[in-house]
C-alpha cells in the first residue's frame, strides 16, 4: 500500500532531534556553544574555556562532529599577521539544523495560544473575527520588538519596503517554529507564498482550524501592517497542501 503524506505542516521541533554523533553530551555542549556563537568560528581553546573538558578530548569530539557533517574547520590569521595561522570551528548547515529550536517568543506562543483557542472555540458561533483581532495585535507587537524590524508609523509601500517587509515577517515566523519556505509563482496577477512546513501549534489547529489558522492569518496581517506593508489580499490557506499550509502573499509584496 502507498504512503501518502498528510495534508498540512508537521508539528514543530521543541528540542534539537537526536543525531548520531551529537548525542554524547560533551559533543551536545560544543554543538551548543557553536550555535550560541552564530557562525563565528571558535578555537579549540574558547571551547575548552566555554565547557570545559581536555583540549585533546575536544579535538578528538569535533573531529566526530566533522565526520558526521555537524561541523568544519576554518583556518584564522594569525595573531599580529604573523606565525601559523590557528584554526576555529563553525557549524555547517547540517549543524545548523541539528541544534535549531524555536526561540522563547515560539514557547511563549504554545502557552499562551492553545489556552485562548479552547477558550474561543468553547464559545460557539464564528470566533474567527476575534482569533484574527487578536493575532493581529500579537503579530504587530512582536514585529515592533523584532530587532530588524521597522518602527510603527514609519512610511513604506516601495518595492524595498515591500519587500524587506516579506523578508521581516519570513524570519518572524521561522522564530515562532513555522519554518517557512518561499515559493514564487511567476504570474503577474499571483503574488509569492510562503509554505509552512511546520505548526507549533498543530495538535489544537486540528482540532479548532477556525481559531487557530485565523489566529495565524491576524498575526502575518498585523506583523505586515507594523512593517509598513498593506496586507491586503493576504490570504491562509490550512492544511492545502502535503506538508504544508500555505500563507498566499499579495502580487504587490513578491516584487
Amino acid at each position: 500500500m502507498k504512503n501518502t503524506p498528510s495534508m498540512g505542516p508537521a508539528p514543530t521541533r521543541t528540542s534539537p532531534p537526536a543525531h548520531g554523533e551529537a548525542e554524547e553530551p560533551a559533543r551536545s555542549r560544543l554543538l551548543e556553544r557553536l550555535a550560541a556563537r552564530a557562525g563565528e568560528p571558535v578555537t579549540v581553546g574558547a571551547l575548552v574555556e566555554a565547557v570545559g573538558g581536555h583540549q585533546n578530548t575536544t579535538r578528538h569530539h569535533l573531529r566526530t562532529l566533522t565526520s558526521a557533517g555537524l561541523v568544519e574547520p576554518v583556518p584564522l590569521p594569525p595573531a599580529g599577521g604573523r606565525g601559523r595561522p590557528s584554526t576555529g570551528w563553525v557549524l555547517t548547515e547540517r549543524g545548523r539544523d541539528t541544534t535549531a529550536r524555536p526561540d522563547a517568543a515560539a514557547e511563549e506562543y504554545v502557552a499562551l495560544a492553545a489556552a485562548f483557542a479552547e477558550r474561543l472555540a468553547q464559545r460557539g458561533g464564528d470566533p474567527g473575527e476575534d482569533a484574527r483581532a487578536i493575532g493581529r495585535a500579537w503579530g504587530a507587537g512582536l514585529a515592533a520588538r523584532h530587532p530588524g524590524g521597522q518602527a510603527a508609523g514609519d512610511e513604506g509601500g516601495s518595492t524595498s519596503d515591500a519587500v524587506g517587509a516579506v523578508a521581516r515577517l519570513t524570519g518572524l515566523l521561522d522564530r515562532l517554529g513555522f519554518s517557512p519556505e518561499r515559493e514564487d509563482t511567476g504570474g503577474e496577477s499571483t503574488g509569492p507564498a510562503l509554505l509552512l512546513r511546520t505548526c507549533p501549534l498543530l495538535d489544537t489547529a486540528r482540532r479548532h482550524p477556525e481559531v487557530v489558522c485565523q489566529v495565524h492569518l491576524g498575526l502575518a496581517t498585523g506583523a505586515l501592517e507594523e512593517l509598513g506593508a498593506d496586507p491586503e489580499g493576504l490570504r491562509l490557506r490550512p492544511f492545502d497542501r502535503p506538508g504544508a499550509c500555505v500563507l498566499a502573499l499579495p502580487a504587490r509584496l513578491g516584487v
